[in-house]
């Protein structure tokens, strides 16, 4: 038997990771903040996630897996913890169609990909996890037949690779006349993890391609710029070295500060480091490295919050990232980077 949260599980076989206990005690922040409906956890497995929802969250659940014996699982799951709901053996993409669930998570072995487009047809709520982050950060091929996105490896990766994610979803929500509003994102270890809300207008899910785009990368220099629908972009650095333009993806914030200063205040430890960490993030669509940076100029690396404090100085917006210690957020220009970290 597994102790996680207020939660007992028996795993029987089916797939339980242990090193997405983090991840599951965030979501147990989110979940109770979040307005109450009907939560369809599409891919339960041993139905950690949905029972801990019950039980610390006060949710109500619909549980559901395409595997027989993991359905099995799920009912002895419930009835150790004392709890009633109802649970489905159905292939998700068919039972998300099917139904009308405000609120869906997409947690799957692999890409959320195929799963996104019917759970945006009557969610107001999704919560989703990847893992598939070569796809979303790395690999072109994979990223352009899940995602429809040319991706490439920058001094960032996870940065660019949530955008891609966010973009997705956005370009496939406004296809049912909904706008996506993040609520909060973040990446750790081996994941991504995404909760946000769908609201039906069609004037705003129009509004999407405004906060979409692309990004133009020199992988050179690592210059970054911002490309917006329409227009043409420079295809030579100031370097002289060609860029590469990524995307489609997310260009806009990617959390809701509001929220998530409300739920860091409900936890402590390392949870609550954590979830400041998102919320102090400036809302910029893209970071730097700055172990890279100083490779590229000869110099060594100083202490991220020491050089953060010096943007600041010289009257930059600058901020630490949640998913690497070197990585910073700032409206500072490439060149005044680089004139800073040489001095």
């Amino acid at each position: 038997m597994i102790l996680e949260g207020k939660a007992k599980i028996l795993t029987d076989g089916i797939f339980y990771n242990p090193r997405m206990k983090f991840c599951r005690d965030l979501d147990m922040l989110v979940f109770s903040e979040s307005k109450k409906h009907v939560i369809l956890d599409a891919f339960s497995a041993t139905g950690v996630r949905g029972i801990r929802a019950m039980l610390e969250a006060d949710c109500e659940v619909f549980f559901n897996d395409a595997n027989p014996k993991a359905v099995e699982v799920i009912r002895k799951n419930l009835k150790l913890n004392e709890l009633s709901a109802e649970v489905s053996c159905k292939e998700a993409s068919t039972l998300m169609r099917e139904g009308t669930f405000r609120h869906i998570d997409i947690d799957p072995f692999g890409s959320p990909a195929n799963f996104i487009e019917s759970a945006c047809f009557s969610a107001e709520i999704l919560s989703i996890t990847a893992t598939d982050l070569e796809a979303l950060c790395c690999k072109d091929s994979a990223g352009l037949r899940k995602y429809s996105a040319f991706v490439s490896k920058t001094d960032t990766p996870h940065e660019t690779g949530l955008r891609v994610l966010l973009g997705y979803i956005a370009r496939t929500s406004a296809r049912f006349e909904k706008a996506i509003e993040p609520i909060v994102t973040w990446t750790k270890e081996h994941y991504y993890r995404v909760h946000v809300r769908l609201k039906r207008s069609t004037s705003q899910s129009s509004k999407m391609f405004e906060k979409t785009g692309y990004l133009l990368f020199c992988p050179e220099c690592l210059r970054k710029d911002v490309v917006n629908w329409g227009e043409t972009p420079e295809k030579k650095c100031v370097c002289g070295k060609k860029k590469l333009l990524l995307g489609p993806l997310w260009l806009s914030e990617m959390k809701d500060r509001e929220f998530v200063d409300k739920i860091a205040k409900n936890t402590e430890g390392e949870a609550k480091r954590f979830l400041l960490k998102i919320s102090e993030e400036i809302d910029l669509p893209f970071s730097y490295n700055l172990q890279k940076l100083c490779s590229k100029i000869g110099r060594s690396v100083p202490p991220t919050e020491e050089f953060i404090r010096r943007l600041k100085a010289e009257g930059f917006k600058a901020s630490s990232t949640h998913y690497c210690g070197y990585c910073i957020k700032t409206d500072a220009d490439l060149g005044d980077l680089r004139r800073l970290l040489s001095s």
